[in-house]
C-alpha cells in the first residue's frame, strides 16, 4: 500500500505546472548548426547532475514561454495566454523526460557558482531541435502557422488543393465564348498557362468542354443563369484563372505581357494575381507566352497556396441557395412542426454546422434563402477526404427528417436546394 501511494505521489510530482519550476530564462543563441540551435544556457538545483537536466530544461521552457533572440522572431513559441491543453502539453514535455527528445547534445561548462540558497548553478552548451519542437506542436493543433510558412506539398496533405480552368480575360460585355472564338492569341494564351498548371501537378478543367456542356446546364437549372456562370459552375472547378494577354511586334522583335487572376468560384473571392511583361525577342509569340506562362505558373501557385492553407484551420467556402418551388405551399416564413420558421430552421443548422460557427448569409426572401460562404470542413484523415458532399449529405439528411421534399444539386462548391 505504501509502495503504491509513493509512486502516485512520484507521478503527481512529475507533472507539477512547468510555470512551477525554477527555470532560468537566459539561454541564447551561439550559432545555427544544421537543423539544431547552438545554445548557452545555465541549470540551477541542488546538485551538479540535476543542474545539468534543468539546465536543458531550461533551453527549452525559454525557447516555449520567453522567446530566444534569433529563434522565431525572439518570440515565445506560446504566447499570450495558453490554453488549458497547451498548458497541459508544455508540462507534460518538462515535467517528464520528454523534454530530453529535443536535446542533440550538453556540453557542461568547468565553471560552477554556489547560489544564496546554496544550489549549485551550472554552465552549458546545449544543442536544441528547436523545428523538431515547434512542428510536434503544430502537429499537435497548439500552434498555428503563417500561411505563408506552409509549403504547398503540406498543404497538400492537410487539404484537397483546387481544380483549376483557365478562362480568358473579358473585356466590356464580352463573353467567354466571344474572347476565345475570335482571338488566336488568347486561345494559346489559355493553352500555354493550363500547360503550366498541369507541369505543376495541378487538375484542370478544359473551357471548350465546359463550354460545349454549359447550355444543357442553364435548361436543366431552369432559370436566368448566364452562359460564363454556367460555365464555371458546370465545370466543377474550384477556383477559375483569367488571362490576359498582349503581344507587342516590331523589327526588334516580340515583347509580350501577360496577367493572370485567380478567384474562387463558389464565392467570387480573389485568391491570387501576377502580371509580367517579358523584354523584347528575337522569336515568336507562343514561345515567348510558354516561357512566361512556365515562370509566372510558380510564383501564382504559391500565392493560391498560401490562401488555401489558411483553409486548413477556417475550412474551405461553399456557397449554398435554398429556394422555394413555385407550387410549394411553404415559403420562408412557414413554421415547421411548429418549433420555427423555415428560414430560422436553416440558420440554426448551418449555424451548427459550419466550422467554427463561419458563415455569411447573402439575401433572403419569402422563396429564397442564400448563403455566399458557409465555411466547411476540409481536411484529409486517414487518405479519407471531407468535403461539400459530406456537408450536402449531412443537410439533405436533416431535412427529410423535417418530413420536407426537397432536390438537391451539387456543383463544384456550390450546393442549390430546391423545397418543394
Amino acid at each position: 500500500m505504501l509502495r503504491k501511494l509513493f509512486a502516485s505521489v512520484l507521478s503527481l510530482c512529475a507533472l507539477l505546472p512547468c510555470t512551477a519550476q525554477d527555470y532560468s530564462t537566459d539561454a541564447t543563441l551561439l550559432r545555427m548548426d544544421g537543423n539544431c540551435a547552438v545554445l548557452e544556457c545555465s541549470g540551477i538545483a541542488r546538485n551538479k547532475k540535476e543542474a545539468v537536466e534543468m539546465a536543458k530544461k531550461s533551453a527549452v521552457y525559454t525557447y516555449l514561454f520567453c522567446g530566444i533572440a534569433g529563434l522565431n522572431d525572439g518570440r515565445p513559441l506560446f504566447g499570450g495566454t495558453l490554453s488549458a491543453d497547451a498548458q497541459t502539453y508544455a508540462d507534460r514535455i518538462l515535467g517528464t523526460t520528454n523534454y530530453a527528445n529535443y536535446i542533440r547534445s550538453c556540453t557542461v561548462a568547468d565553471r560552477t557558482n554556489k547560489t544564496a540558497g546554496k544550489d549549485i548553478q551550472v554552465f552549458a552548451t546545449i544543442e536544441l531541435y528547436h523545428e523538431s519542437l515547434r512542428r510536434t506542436l503544430e502537429k499537435a493543433g497548439l500552434l498555428q502557422r503563417d500561411a505563408k510558412d506552409i509549403s504547398l506539398s503540406e498543404t497538400q496533405e492537410a487539404i484537397a488543393m483546387p481544380t483549376i480552368i483557365v478562362v480568358p480575360f473579358r473585356k466590356n460585355d464580352q463573353s467567354y465564348e466571344d474572347a476565345i472564338r475570335t482571338n488566336a492569341d488568347m486561345r494559346m494564351a489559355i493553352s500555354k498557362v493550363n500547360e503550366g498548371f498541369i507541369g505543376e501537378g495541378v487538375e484542370t478543367k478544359d473551357l471548350l468542354t465546359c463550354l460545349n456542356n454549359a447550355g444543357t446546364y442553364r435548361v436543366r437549372m431552369g432559370d436566368n443563369m448566364s452562359l460564363d456562370d454556367a460555365i464555371l459552375i458546370n465545370s466543377g472547378a474550384d477556383v477559375s484563372v483569367s488571362v490576359d494577354m498582349n503581344q507587342d511586334v516590331n523589327s526588334m522583335g516580340v515583347r509580350v505581357s501577360m496577367t493572370l487572376q485567380a478567384t474562387e468560384v463558389a464565392t467570387g473571392n480573389t485568391l491570387a494575381t501576377k502580371s509580367e511583361i517579358s523584354g523584347r525577342k528575337r522569336t515568336s509569340a507562343d514561345i515567348l507566352c510558354g516561357v512566361m506562362a512556365k515562370a509566372m505558373i510558380g510564383d501564382f501557385m504559391k500565392q493560391i497556396s498560401t490562401r488555401m492553407a489558411t483553409k486548413i484551420t477556417t475550412g474551405q467556402s461553399v456557397a449554398v441557395r435554398f429556394t422555394i418551388d413555385p407550387s410549394s405551399p411553404l415559403n420562408m416564413d412557414t413554421e415547421i412542426n411548429n418549433i420555427l420558421p423555415l428560414s430560422d430552421i436553416l440558420v440554426s443548422w448551418v449555424k451548427r454546422h459550419a466550422k467554427n460557427g463561419k458563415y455569411h448569409t447573402q439575401g433572403r426572401t419569402a422563396t429564397l434563402l442564400a448563403f455566399s460562404d458557409i465555411y466547411v470542413d476540409n481536411s484529409i484523415e486517414d487518405g479519407m477526404q471531407s468535403d461539400v458532399n459530406d456537408f450536402a449529405l449531412a443537410l439533405y439528411q436533416y431535412l427529410k427528417g423535417l418530413d420536407l421534399n426537397i432536390t438537391r444539386t451539387i456543383t463544384g462548391n456550390s450546393v442549390d436546394v430546391i423545397i418543394y
